[in-house]
């Protein structure tokens, strides 16, 4: 994983970002089950952040088991498939509902909400 390619913007906080970033990366299939995280050290030196902004993204992806602690203190991704497939199914459940909210907040009906996507899909084949 080529962590150095990520960046961040000033719009929302930095841990959130980056916890995005990793989640992101697991669900897609970046970052492998039982695959070594780098240290929090590591993490914040390859990316230039403060190493309590890594830790605390850590923390968070900890208590959504899709990181863990060995013995040995290395953060480990999780190698439990079927969690990470119902985060996956969560996290998209979420994106829909949040953009047939706005949408219909525009005033758009559900099949033109619908016929939008068709399209959208069309134009990128």
């Amino acid at each position: 994983m080529n962590y150095s390619e990520w960046t961040f913007d000033e719009k929302n906080p930095i841990y959130v970002q980056l916890c995005y970033k990793i989640r992101y990366s697991i669900f897609n299939g970046k970052l492998s089950p039982g695959e070594n995280m780098p240290s929090i050290r590591n993490m914040a030196a390859i990316l230039h952040l403060n190493s309590n902004t890594v830790a605390r993204s850590y923390k968070l992806l900890n208590q959504e088991e899709l990181i863990f602690t060995s013995r040995s203190k290395k953060y480990i991704v999780t190698f439990d498939s079927v969690l990470v497939n119902q985060k996956r199914i969560q996290e998209v459940q979420l994106l829909c509902h949040n953009f047939i909210s706005t949408m219909t907040g525009l005033g758009f009906s559900k099949k033109d909400i619908l016929s939008f996507v068709q399209e959208y899909i069309r134009s990128k084949n």
